[in-house]
């Protein structure tokens, strides 16, 4: 099926955010490469996206970054506000982030974020619209993508970031049980095992494996018109009901999240119509979303608006044989916290770090089966224990924002009583520990950050080890966990990745 003079060839599906950062580290790898969308790039959809720190780093070193900020207003103050529209807090995170890290948080369309990513790739021809997966042929020696017009793709390895509703996962479960039977269970594809309340009141939520559905949002964006806010978040908070409001440049994106009357599962969740939205944005329509602003007002002003389920969790197997995944299709979060689509870029560029070694290392530059199942197994490893604490915080911050318990209600309450600076500390913690492409040399930029990345603390820790002849100690990220970092969570939530 593949020939070995052929080199070693990725098929990459979807081409949303993992998709086309994938595009742009494979062609920075020079790993041959091709990305299948079924729709269009950068489609009327959604609202904003926000990049942390460890997004900006990976957009820097891809050349993306320059065209990101230039669409934002830098971030001024993050405003946490009580129902009857008193503020409760008001904190500089945002200032404090860059200091540390060297980066700004911008927040831009999520359409308009996917066509810079698009329009930066020097060969677009190795982007294929129109092509939507029908079927995945997963052998020893290669794999074969089947597409709904009857052309193949063939190549070494698959890597699925076509979303939450992933038909590659679909595939993949379906081959790896044809193969091993029973191999992926009903257990890990609906969750039953885990759906006790035990979980849904604790400090640190610890979310079961597979997809549940907890909460529902209108997700949505309107003219940043005179008078409002073009730089500032606001959160405002009521009993099992949140607002997240971000002014920008020309848009300013809002969400608002409802709790669902009971939790639902993949793949039961209903679909929304317009009328469905309607009729959630009328019950809300007086709530303050800011000292100013009720909700109503930014409905009726919308460019585009929807409902949709808000879908969370992790699954137990990210590969099986020469297809893995990546993104939304393997790990969702909330998007109250923004970090869904900075968790795809990590995701891909830890893959695309696996990929760039094991072609070079190997003869030939063609990897056997053997070495992809061991790289393919380090990256389920390591993206499990990241993306659980990243999701664990999405989760409780979900929980804060909409007083979930009363417990909750208490947390949110605690935070102006702490020190402005607490909640970035904590949050560095997360943001330094992520990973950088690391056959690209980072631009040096203007403004540096005062707390080293883990990898840079790593990497100087081996140097200094080697000058003096000594073995190397492995250093060991153990991040800082609490209530300080629930809370800065809490805190910086207007990241949101719709």
């Amino acid at each position: 099926m593949t020939s070995p003079k052929r080199p070693f060839r990725v098929i990459v599906v979807g081409g949303g955010v993992g998709g086309l950062t994938a595009a742009h580290t494979l062609l920075r790898a020079n790993i041959d490469y091709v990305v299948l969308e079924k729709g269009v790039i950068a489609p009327q959809k959604g609202a904003s996206i926000g990049i942390y720190p460890q997004g900006s780093r990976v957009l820097d070193q891809i050349g993306c970054l320059q065209s990101v900020e230039n669409e934002c207003y830098p971030l001024g103050k993050s405003i946490n506000i009580l129902p009857d529209g008193k503020i409760m807090a008001n904190s500089d995170f945002f200032a404090h982030c860059r200091n540390y890290h060297g980066y700004p948080i911008p927040v831009l369309e999520r359409r308009r974020f996917l066509e810079i990513l698009y329009e930066r790739l020097p060969d677009k021809s190795k982007v294929r619209t129109k092509a939507g997966v029908v079927d995945i042929i997963d052998r020893v020696d290669g794999v074969k993508v089947v597409l709904e017009d009857g052309s193949v793709e063939e190549g070494d390895l698959v890597i699925g970031c076509d979303g939450v509703h992933s038909a590659v996962r679909s595939l993949m479960w379906r081959n790896a049980n044809a193969t091993i039977p029973g191999f992926i269970t009903t257990a890990e594809k609906k969750c039953e095992w885990s759906c006790s309340s035990k979980t849904r009141f604790t400090l640190l939520t610890f979310i079961p494996s597979a997809l549940f559905c907890d909460w529902t949002a209108l997700v949505g964006l309107s003219p940043t018109l005179p008078g409002m806010s073009n730089c500032d978040m606001t959160c405002t908070h009521y009993p099992a009901r949140s607002f997240l409001v971000i002014g920008q440049k020309v848009y300013t994106f809002w969400f608002v999240f409802f709790k669902n009357p009971q939790r639902l599962h993949w793949p039961s969740s209903p679909r929304w119509s317009d009328a469905d939205a309607e009729r959630r944005a009328l019950e809300c329509a007086d709530c303050p979303i800011s000292s100013t602003q009720v909700f109503g007002e930014l409905w009726k002003t919308r460019l585009r608006g929807e409902l949709v389920n808000v879908e969370e969790g992790l699954f137990d197997h990210m590969y099986f044989g020469r297809v893995v995944l990546a993104g939304d299709a393997v790990h969702k979060m909330t998007p109250n916290v923004g970090l869904g689509g900075n968790s795809a870029m990590e995701s891909i560029v830890l893959l695309s770090n696996q990929l760039k070694r094991a072609i070079e290392i190997h003869p030939g530059g063609h990897p056997d089966a053997k070495i992809v199942e061991q790289m393919l197994s380090e990256y389920q490893s390591l993206t499990k224990e990241r993306m659980r604490k990243i999701i664990d915080f999405s989760n409780l911050a979900s929980r804060i924002q909409a007083w979930d318990t009363p417990f909750h209600k208490l947390l949110s309450r605690v935070v102006p009583y702490l020190p402005d600076t607490t909640f970035a500390k904590q949050a560095a913690q997360l943001i330094k520990a992520s990973r950088k492409l690391e056959f690209v040399k980072l631009p040096k930029r203007s403004v540096t950050g005062t707390m080293p990345w883990d990898d840079e603390v790593k990497l100087a820790m081996h140097e200094r080890k080697a000058a003096k002849g000594e073995s190397t100690i492995s250093f060991i990220y153990t991040p800082i966990v609490g209530l300080c970092l629930a809370l800065s969570f809490f805190f910086i939530s207007s990241m949101l990745s719709a």
